[in-house]
């Protein structure tokens, strides 16, 4: 089992509470050293660090773009995805998780480092959040959604995620800066205002667009 699960674990207010009561209290956090190559080899080791299994069917979400509904889909489809975006290896590392046993819920912060099959694609970190189900009785994951930051996960494949951060940092966010101070001295921060404003830019990019379309055709 993990750390937390075998010992007392210390808050941050340095009381420490013993394990048995921290399950009547049905919530566990801590840490889980759990570091595997691959997704497939992943999931059995966190399973067995929970004294959980896996059978044939699981109802597996991912990202809220594809449903899969079987254990081996789930594993085939990881590997074909990750060869199509010049994924060689993906290595796996749980940072942290929080266990719910009366819920039958538990959930990790993961941290996924892609291995990259050419060497001009850059290699990347990214992290996962995974909450997993399981039936209390017969111990066997039931459940399991994924949520990640799909736009940034695909910019960090393409090699653009460090040229987009540069944009943020030194474009639009200065810009947002210069419009929000502006806006506070108008002294008419309000919903309705703000409002007023958005339609206002979008009428003046409609009628923008207007315009060059008819100096294009002349």
């Amino acid at each position: 089992m993990p750390p937390q699960e075998t010992k007392g674990y210390e808050t941050a207010y340095g009381v420490t509470v013993p394990t048995r009561q921290l399950r009547q209290e049905k919530i566990e956090v801590g840490t889980c050293n759990v570091f595997e190559i691959g997704l497939e080899k992943f999931i059995r080791r966190i399973v067995k660090e929970l004294d959980l299994h896996l059978e044939k069917e699981v109802s597996f979400n991912l990202n809220e773009r594809a449903m899969l509904f079987e254990w081996n889909r789930v594993f085939e489809v990881e590997k074909v995805y990750s060869t199509c975006l010049g994924i060689s290896e993906r290595h796996y590392k749980c940072h942290s998780y929080i266990h719910r046993p009366n819920s039958g819920l538990t959930y990790f912060i993961l941290e996924e480092t892609n291995k990259r099959t050419w060497s001009f694609l850059p290699e990347f970190n990214f992290h996962v959040i995974v909450f997993c189900y399981y039936d209390k009785e017969r111990k066997n994951v039931t459940k399991v959604e994924v949520q990640y930051d799909q736009l940034s996960f695909l910019l960090c494949c393409l090699g653009l995620a460090q040229f987009n951060r540069w944009m943020i940092a030194n474009i639009v966010t200065p810009l947002a800066c210069i419009w929000m101070r502006m806006y506070k001295l108008t002294g008419a921060v309000h919903p309705v205002t703000f409002l007023l404003q958005v339609m206002m830019v979008t009428i003046a990019i409609y009628w923008y667009s207007k315009s060059e379309e008819s100096s294009t055709i002349a």
